[in-house]
């Protein structure tokens, strides 16, 4: 079983970023797009999911959106975040820290 994870944290005060709507796509071979899953982010700012992944999931590509503009009530500069990874293996932990700003963001990817 695969594990999707991530932890958004917010750089402007310190706290975590909670309540961010979270849309994973999946990008299949054939340029097909679709809705793998949504969530939002936990009180500590999380995402965690596990899921089966086939021999087609593991060849496709992956795309995180992070709707950040409506967490910010200030400056709304970036209005959303944009991930795009790959899950080549089905038993493995994908981890996706994110530090937000309302006009800036950094990714860093972990095992």
């Amino acid at each position: 079983m695969a594990t999707l994870s991530s932890h958004l944290l917010n750089s402007v005060n310190g706290t975590h970023a909670s309540d961010v709507d979270i849309i994973i796509y999946q990008i299949k071979s054939n340029g097909e797009r679709k809705v793998f899953f949504e969530t939002k982010t936990d009180g500590g700012g999380r995402v965690l999911k596990e899921f089966d992944l086939n021999d087609e999931d593991c060849k496709s590509d992956y795309e995180m959106v992070c709707k950040t503009g409506d967490y910010f009530s200030e400056k709304k500069i970036v209005s959303e975040i944009t991930v795009k990874f790959k899950m080549p293996d089905p038993n493995k932990k994908y981890h996706i820290p994110i530090i937000v700003s309302p006009n800036s963001y950094s990714i860093w990817w972990s095992d």
